[in-house]
């Protein structure tokens, strides 16, 4: 064969492997599936003004209407626009291009810290838009609602009463992932209305709640499965508060403000957060909260703000606690077990333990060492309390008042309770004490005046040991017995009063009562005109099938020198018949039976009979 003949034999075999080549490439190109990217995130959130998502190499990518340059064209007809993030936080937009109501939806970004708007000029500061933040899933270290630009500064106000008013309305609703730190503001910059709603997958290490500082006029925070590491507020002047959780999870909750917030002991930095209207708490049963304190702010008042002004009055306003199944203790700090240190939380996670440091004593104020605890501190107390004159406090809930406090109800003011208060100090009632639970009177506890209500003050007494028969003495009308554990109880002897009477509960039969505290009270109330004497037995902690499997019997004692006798009253008839008599004795006996209320009514003449047995 001729060379060219090699030439042109080997140019068409290469030419034949190409052809073969690409027919395989073909098809291998038919046969790769085709990735479906799902939806953009304007089809999934048309709604929104702008959309803050991953894109596919986990940058973040921000999706937008047009607006300022970002212009509709011929060469770019969608009113939708996009970049991607490559910087570590992201602020999504100048205040000063932001529409009068803005929507932003965060989904599936990772960010450092996230601001949604910057203050970048002179007339934003007064901007007063709306904005509805909605945070799908995703992470973020730090959220906030605005910064203001280096030159905006100079004319920020130091004082509350004069601050602009950047944002009208701020809806949060963070409903799945994570947040280190949610930090709403950290200026002196107004908003009127914060609602914040914590969904259930959601987990929030730190939520300042109404940031560092700033004013708010209306705040309602709303948890609904939440898991919340830290809250509290620092040093934002607050209108009205409100706070309903309905279930979820919160570590250290403080309802008011943190006085140990921080251990720099400057009142820059200080937690002197109030508020000056109504207050109102609901904590439901499905929430579960580690450790609460009212915190400052609410009923114990600073005496001066972090701006340096002082508080000149303290507000009128009322305060409702309904959390019956949570210990909230009148401290204004997270106090240790001697109540030396307090701790911090500045970098706390979910579930991890705070480190304390020692209590702030004084601080520096013009050049001279002030008091940050005292009458002309601060704060008066970080665990007596002064209920501000004029105010009204409702609690339903385990109010703890620690030994080294005081708690003080002035003249001009009401307080009503419908939940157990543990006392370990003192109690002053110049004011209105409506009472209808139990006050559990501990060792070294004092209360000075007089309440209202169907309440009890009771002594209380700790079982450390595991018996089957528990007996008790109070000179009070009413005993609390606690136990370390449950155990099998047989009865129980409680002797109660000056007047020593005896109420003994006795199980029948095989039977046992179960519980780790019983209350159990016997009263005199005021009488009927009728009788000497009305008594009102209580008894709690006892089951009440079981206690209807009790025999419970009373002893009275009585003037000797007469024949007495104890009627109940028939819930149908209104009648009342004789329960027990007895003739010229000292002590008076009768079987309680399901009957609460007793009457004593004493004779000299015509005695009556016994009442025949049924």
């Amino acid at each position: 064969m001729s060379r060219n003949g090699v030439v042109f034999l080997a140019v068409s075999i290469l030419v034949l492997s190409c052809i073969a080549m690409s027919a395989v490439a073909i098809d291998a190109a038919k046969e790769k599936p085709v990735v479906d990217e799902g939806p953009h995130p304007e089809e999934l959130y048309p709604d929104a003004d702008i959309i803050i998502t991953a894109d596919p190499k986990g940058y973040t990518l921000m999706t937008f209407k047009a607006y300022g340059d970002y212009k509709v064209t011929e060469s770019h007809p969608s009113e939708w626009f996009s970049k991607t993030i490559t910087s570590k936080d992201l602020t999504v937009r100048e205040l000063s291009l932001a529409k009068e109501n803005m929507e932003i939806v965060f989904d599936g970004a990772t960010i450092g810290k996230l601001t949604l708007f910057s203050i970048d000029n002179k007339n934003a500061m007064n901007a007063a838009i709306n904005v509805h933040f909605t945070m799908v899933s995703g992470s973020i270290q730090s959220f906030s609602l605005m910064s203001i630009t280096n030159g905006i500064k100079q004319y920020m106000s130091t004082s509350y009463e004069a601050l602009p008013t950047p944002i009208r309305t701020a809806d949060l609703d963070f409903i799945s992932g994570t947040v280190d730190l949610i930090n709403p503001s950290s200026m002196m910059l107004s908003v009127n209305t914060l609602n914040l709603n914590l969904g259930q997958g959601m987990a929030v290490n730190r939520l300042y709640t109404t940031g560092e500082n700033g004013k708010y006029s209306n705040v309602c925070i709303t948890i609904n499965g939440a898991h919340v590491g830290y809250m509290s507020n620092v040093s934002s002047k607050i209108g009205s508060l409100q706070y309903d959780f309905l279930s979820g999870e919160i570590d250290y909750l403080c309802l008011g403000a943190n006085t140990e917030h921080t251990s720099n002991r400057i009142l820059s930095s200080m937690a002197t957060s109030y508020v000056s209207g109504d207050v109102n708490v609901h904590i439901g049963s499905l929430v579960t909260v580690r450790n609460c304190i009212i915190g400052a702010g609410i009923i114990n008042m600073p005496k001066m703000l972090c701006n340096g002004d002082p508080l000149i009055s303290s507000p009128v306003h009322m305060v409702v606690i309904d959390a019956p199944d949570v210990t909230v203790y009148n401290d204004t700090a997270f106090l240790n077990e001697r109540r030396t240190s307090a701790y911090h939380f500045n970098n706390y996670k979910i579930g991890q333990n705070p480190y304390a440091s020692s209590v702030m004593d004084s601080f520096n104020l013009y050049n001279e060492s002030s008091k940050v605890y005292a009458d002309d501190g601060v704060w008066p107390s970080i665990s007596s309390c002064t209920l501000p004159t004029g105010s009204i406090l409702s609690l339903n809930t385990r109010f703890y008042i620690q030994p080294d406090a005081v708690f003080t109800i002035p003249k001009g003011t009401t307080m009503y309770n419908v939940n157990d208060i543990v006392l370990c100090g003192k109690l002053n009632i110049d004011g209105r004490m409506v009472n209808n639970s139990v006050i559990q009177c501990r060792s070294s506890s004092e209360v000075n005046g007089e309440f209202e209500g169907i309440g009890y003050l009771a002594d209380y007494v700790y079982y450390s040991s595991a018996t089957n028969s528990l007996k008790v003495m109070s000179e009070r009308d009413a005993v609390v017995i606690s136990l370390q554990e449950q155990n099998a109880i047989e009865d129980i002897t409680a002797t109660l009063g000056e007047g020593k009477e005896t109420v003994i509960i006795t199980v029948d039969g095989s039977s046992r009562i179960y519980g780790n505290q019983f209350m159990i009270a016997l009263t005199d109330v005021s009488a009927n005109g009728e009788f000497d004497k009305e008594l009102r037995l209580d008894i709690k902690g006892i089951d009440r099938n079981t206690l209807n499997n009790c025999t419970v019997e009373v002893y009275m004692n009585v003037d000797q020198q007469v024949c007495n006798a104890i009627y109940v009253q028939d819930p149908e008839t209104e009648g009342f018949t004789i329960l027990s008599t007895a003739e010229y004795d000292s002590q008076i006996k009768f079987m309680a039976g399901g009957n609460q209320k007793f009457y004593l009514l004493s004779y000299t003449t015509d005695r009556p009979e016994l009442p025949e047995a049924s």
